[in-house]
């Protein structure tokens, strides 16, 4: 067994957002800890004496704009942010604590609505000939070569999960199918697209590091306040930087997001800010031809007279002739009246000019439920011209992004029906993912690893993603191998590596039968929501020994309304809490193999413990080996002794997964 002499532990301070290395701190009291699909804990504290006054130790060590590195013999085996830090000053030393990288994403919020897959599309007709399937939609879809879309209540030879493998128009697509040929009309078909696992993993961390820039408001009424805007009153285009100029002072930063509006057919859209040489002057990078500096006619804003809405168009009288033209923007403020008993707050906004029917009127179309008017109008503003619009909540693009790369961009294979996420739920993207990785048909693992790369002396990190359970069950009546998931390369002993070994079994929170409970937004608290249960009916008639009595446990899922998808998660659940539901501590040596740096949270490992009570327990109908332990590492904690920093103290976090370690049915 290989063990190590000598171990040098070395702790690296850097700017968060640059990732900039500031400083190198020899921290004492170390203990950290790494996790899977959360964010393991770190702390550690240094003196704060005269001697350590080089270090700046009060900038370097600032919670929430600091990430932390350590590195154990030259690898890079953790990496995250401080988060908290305290001072005592009696003993002048200053502790420090923080987590994985991982943590950051629980800091940031989707604040704009987000779908994933598509809203239900109607289908027209079906029709499928040697081989090749045809499904012509109500309307556009957007649908692209290669995408995984549903197919439901349409006929049994479409319906079900295809993919595109032609577009014929942008209300037909076709696909590849074995069912027989067969063609129609539909009256209660739908589509809609699906998303792969991994990809909406990835790009929910894309999302929150852009700040979900590039992103159009599912409904401008609802935007978050305050928006905020400035005329624009000239132009420029030269090498590829646009200058524009401002009437009045804005509050603009670099890397925020922004809007043009009426400028130039070249430039209007949404851009990056990337320089703001004054309080009047914005600067962006945007290739195209050269455009001369030229005077823009800035914001005109005019008064509202009078408004009127007739079948979702509405139309607004001004004071003076606006010389506005079809196909222009309007933004339109005060002119909602919210105390008149009838829904119709629906005038304010920004609009597109469908309709002038006199030089000082104008109509947009509008979604207003209830006609209105014609009534007067007192206090509404109707703005048109050269503008910059710019919300006060974002996008801030440059402080989002703390460099989180991804390792590949792999499928899981796992297609999963719409997800929305709307903005003023305020959800982190990462308790997101943490229960969505959790709850989806082949559920997946994420962390976050960092290296060092000695070429460019810099750190990195790394977004890795990983299947929970093996492809294909085991043959009837067998059980994996342990090489199937690499349980050999990682093994712990007792005697051995393993420094103390003690199992915790309880059935308290066990279970028999397991509830999952759903919900469905418009039943009233009176009507019953949709749940479905599972049971383990070979626990309650045990062919290899004593059967269970009943033993229940429910879980709440209130974005779920299927009770077919219900019931896989009961049956998930039920798996997890199959009782005694064991839990095994271990304490290893991390200088022994395998040394701290060459596992990871996620990995699966082989326990081999001269124990009788553990014999007992490979005896008996709870393992499904009569050998060995397998186990999977979902995080672990190393405490690191000053001084000579070896042996270090490894406490494992061990797993089971009935979906991998289990015998054939």
């Amino acid at each position: 067994m290989t063990i190590e002499t000598q171990v040098e532990y070395r702790y690296y301070l850097t700017d968060l957002l640059s990732n900039d290395i500031i400083s190198e701190v020899p921290f004492k009291g170390v203990s950290y800890e790494r996790a899977n699909r959360r964010a393991g804990a770190f702390s550690g504290s240094i003196p704060f004496i005269k001697s350590t006054k080089g270090l700046d130790l009060y900038e370097a060590t600032m919670p929430g704009r600091t990430g932390l590195y350590i590195m154990r013999n030259g690898v890079c085996v953790w990496g995250g942010i401080i988060w908290s830090r305290s001072y005592d000053a009696i003993s002048q030393t200053l502790s420090v604590n923080g987590a994985e990288f991982m943590s950051y994403f629980y800091h940031r919020h989707i604040w704009q609505t987000i779908q994933y897959g598509s809203d239900y599309i109607g289908v027209s007709t079906f029709a499928v000939e040697s081989g090749i399937g045809t499904i012509t939609t109500e309307f556009p879809q957007g649908f692209y070569i290669g995408q995984k879309i549903a197919v439901s209540y349409t006929n049994p030879i479409v319906d079900g999960v295809q993919t595109i493998t032609e577009i014929n128009s942008t209300t037909s697509f076709s696909f590849t199918t074995t069912s027989g040929d067969g063609s129609g009309p539909s009256t209660s078909g739908a589509v809609r697209s699906l998303i792969d696992t991994y990809d909406f993993a990835r790009d929910l961390i894309f999302r929150a590091s852009t700040d979900l820039s590039g992103l159009n408001f599912a409904n401008e009424v609802i935007k978050p306040a305050k928006e905020l805007q400035a005329a624009i009153i000239s132009k420029e285009r030269s090498a590829g930087v646009v200058t524009l100029q401002t009437s009045e002072d804005h509050s603009i930063i670099p890397g925020q997001e922004i809007e043009l509006v009426e400028i130039d057919s070249e430039l209007d859209g949404f851009h990056i800010i990337s320089e703001v040489p004054n309080k009047r002057t914005i600067r962006l990078i945007l290739d195209g031809p050269g455009i001369p500096f030229s005077a823009v006619p800035g914001i005109r804003t005019q008064n509202v007279q009078s408004k009127q809405l007739l079948d979702n168009v509405a139309t607004l009288t001004l004071d003076d002739e606006h010389n506005a033209t079809v196909g222009q923007t309007v933004i339109v403020t005060g002119v909602d009246a919210f105390f008149t008993g009838r829904l119709d707050t629906t005038f304010n906004g920004r609009f597109t000019i469908i309709d002038i029917p006199s030089p000082n009127s104008f109509s947009f179309s509008s979604g207003g439920i209830l006609n209105v008017g014609p009534e007067g109008v007192a206090g509404g503003i109707s703005l048109f011209g050269s503008k910059v619009i710019y919300g006060d909540y974002g996008s801030y693009t440059a402080n989002a992004d703390i460099g989180v790369a991804f390792e590949n961009l792999d499928k899981s294979g796992f297609y999963q029906d719409s997800q929305i996420f709307r903005g003023f739920e305020q959800k982190t993207v990462g308790e997101i993912l943490e229960q969505y990785s959790n709850t989806v048909e082949g559920g997946f693992e994420y962390r976050i690893d960092c290296d060092y790369d000695y070429n460019t002396a810099s750190f990195s990190r790394t977004f890795r993603l990983f299947p929970i359970s093996l492809a294909d069950s085991p043959p009837e009546g067998e059980i994996y191998p342990i090489t199937a998931f690499g349980a050999e390369k990682i093994v712990f002993e007792y005697p051995g590596n393993i420094l103390s070994f003690t199992v915790e079994e309880s059935a308290e929170d066990a279970a028999t039968r397991f509830f999952v409970v759903g919900n469905i937004e418009d039943l009233s608290d009176d009507a019953s929501q949709p749940y479905a249960g599972a049971t383990d009916r070979i626990m309650l008639s045990n062919p290899n020994g004593r059967s269970w009595p009943l033993l229940d446990l429910a879980e709440q899922l209130d974005e779920i309304e299927d009770e077919l998808t219900l019931h896989a998660y009961a049956r998930d659940y039920l798996y997890e809490a199959r009782p005694p539901v064991g839990i095994y501590n271990i304490v290893a040596n991390g200088s022994l193999y395998p040394q701290v740096g060459t596992f990871f949270p996620g990995q699966w490992c082989s326990i081999i413990v001269d124990d009788e009570f553990v014999r007992q327990r490979l005896a008996s109908d709870q393992e499904p080996r009569s050998d060995i332990l397998i186990r999977k590492i979902d995080s672990y904690s190393v405490v690191i002794p000053d001084g000579v920093p070896i042996p270090e103290e490894v406490q494992l976090r061990l797993v089971t997964d009935w979906k991998v370690d289990q015998s054939g049915n």
